[in-house]
């Protein structure tokens, strides 16, 4: 029933690109161009967090996975960017947050 609501939608707002694709500039995808590494940290943090405050050990898991997805959030870019020309940049001026809608 969820699925039949939801993923049926026809009023998302997409930018078409030249290889017959459109990309979701709508929704999630429209707040930030990686949500889902937005949801990765969060999980990150809150699995360090059970640890204490006590040592700087503790959030070494964190610290690690956030350089990881910054560094993985700019070769997709790069990547997607080559890919879709044009409309990936205009994408990039919609969706102008990373991953941290209203921060990076």
């Amino acid at each position: 029933l969820w699925c039949t609501v939801f993923c049926t939608r026809t009023d998302l707002y997409t930018i078409p690109t030249s290889h017959g694709r459109e990309l979701l500039a709508d929704g999630w995808w429209g707040m930030s161009r990686h949500p889902n590494y937005l949801g990765d940290l969060m999980m990150g943090l809150a699995w360090c967090g059970t640890c204490g405050v006590n040592h700087i050990i503790c959030y070494f898991y964190i610290i690690y996975f956030a350089i990881l997805l910054v560094h993985r959030q700019r070769r997709d870019d790069l990547h997607c960017e080559r890919k879709y020309g044009a409309a990936w940049q205009e994408y990039m001026q919609r969706v102008p947050y990373k991953i941290i809608p209203g921060f990076y």
